[in-house]
């Protein structure tokens, strides 16, 4: 079992409120998969698991304030390991070999005008209904980086 524990978001932040949980009891969540969205006097942010497994109980309900370091859920990692390989099929002595499967690479996550965006700026472009590439940059890089 691994704990997921309050974070703390910055020097000076001793508590947070947890605002929501993203998985319930019982899903599977893979290793930094967005958990539960926490709020402090300085920052909103999803958390990431720290661990692959299925979330076996939280121990913090949604809208709790609790300090820094507390237990919020636990992650059952048992039978986590990686799964067996497929089976590969040896030809027989003149039998054609068949070609390899191609790996498709995963997609990284969208980057804005001025690179990676963090979850939240994502979360909150999906709930805006946003596309992001169409949004230009006012920083101190100007609106043409």
């Amino acid at each position: 079992m691994t704990d997921v524990v309050m974070p703390q978001m910055g020097e000076s932040i001793v508590e947070g409120t947890l605002t929501k949980w993203l998985k319930k009891p019982g899903e599977r969540i893979e290793r930094d998969e967005p958990l539960f969205e926490i709020s402090t006097d300085k920052v909103d942010t999803e958390i990431p698991s720290p661990a692959a497994g299925t979330l076996a109980e939280i121990l913090v309900e949604e809208g709790k304030t609790v300090g820094i370091n507390t237990v919020l859920a636990r992650i059952d990692e048992v039978g986590t390991a990686a799964p067996p390989p497929e089976p590969v099929e040896v030809p027989l002595v003149g039998q054609a070999v068949p070609p390899a499967k191609a790996a498709v690479p995963e997609a990284p996550p969208p980057a804005g005008p001025a690179g990676p965006l963090s979850p939240l700026v994502r979360k909150m472009a999906r709930e805006l209904n946003l596309d992001l590439t169409q949004v230009k940059g006012t920083g101190a890089g100007g609106p043409d980086y």
